[in-house]
């Protein structure tokens, strides 16, 4: 139930940035045809539709956002992170969208376009555009994961800390792990540790949330982070979350249950 769950968010925000291409492939074919009104020029539907070979191409990156762990469970964006991402992503689509237009332009429309031209038109026409759309995507992908899946994934949203005269209130989803701190519990959310009166018995059951499970007398580590798990070739295993905290996960742990949950 929880993987169909999981499998439906991520058609929906596919869905949701196939619309918003088909959106733009319309507004530009618009801006064509009135461009060529203003300025008095032939307007050629065909032509016009060819070039937008560089937009409907954002399709194909669009079905793989859903299995960027980035996007899904980093609060803060890295620049550095989402740079690497989309530069070379881009520069791949000026390439495969030049010897596309070339390829169509000349075999179906009889249009005498060379790839080095396209190229350059390309590159000074549309680079900027394409990826600026890139990261378009990206802040709808972020936007999508980090509210509107957190709203219908979760039963007991929030979590309400006090410390001395403060109240902190923390959303579920946002926990990375709790762990035992007698008398205590620590709760993670990336660095940052608030201390809760609970036991991680009661604050299982307190969350209620099937995304979270126990993997050792201290840890409670929430599903959603984990980025990868590694065998220790002996019944544990060796977890490490989106955040590069590093977590054991103890053969004592290991049920039926939590084995299916972490696809083990």
């Amino acid at each position: 139930m929880q993987r169909l769950k999981k499998t439906l968010l991520n058609f929906r925000l596919q869905l949701i940035l196939t619309l918003f291409i088909v959106l733009i492939s319309l507004l530009m074919l618009i801006n064509d045809y009135l461009t060529a009104l203003i300025f008095n020029q032939s307007y050629y539907l065909n032509e016009s539709l060819l070039f937008k070979v560089t937009i409907v191409l954002l399709l194909v990156p669009a079905l793989f956002y859903t299995s960027l762990g980035e996007i899904k469970h980093s609060r803060e964006i890295n620049v550095v992170k989402v740079l690497l991402l989309l530069v070379p992503t881009a520069i791949i689509h000026v390439f495969v969208a030049s010897y596309l237009i070339q390829l169509i332009g000349q075999n179906l429309l009889n249009l005498p376009f060379t790839f080095s031209f396209l190229i350059k038109n390309k590159f000074t026409q549309d680079f900027v555009f394409i990826i600026t759309t890139y990261g378009l995507m990206y802040l709808i992908a972020r936007y999508y994961y980090l509210n509107i899946s957190k709203s219908n994934n979760n039963k007991n949203k929030t979590l309400s800390i006090k410390s001395g005269t403060r109240r902190d209130i923390i959303d579920i989803v946002d926990i990375d792990r709790i762990s035992a701190e007698t008398p205590y519990i620590a709760i993670w959310i990336d660095e940052k540790k608030y201390l809760y009166n609970s036991t991680l018995t009661d604050i299982l059951n307190q969350i209620d949330r099937t995304d979270f499970i126990r993997i050792h007398r201290s840890t409670i580590v929430n599903i959603s982070k984990i980025a990868s798990i590694t065998s220790r070739l002996n019944g544990d295993y060796d977890i490490q979350l989106y955040n590069s905290t590093k977590l054991r996960l103890s053969r004592t742990y290991r049920t039926p249950e939590v084995d299916s949950q972490l696809r083990l």
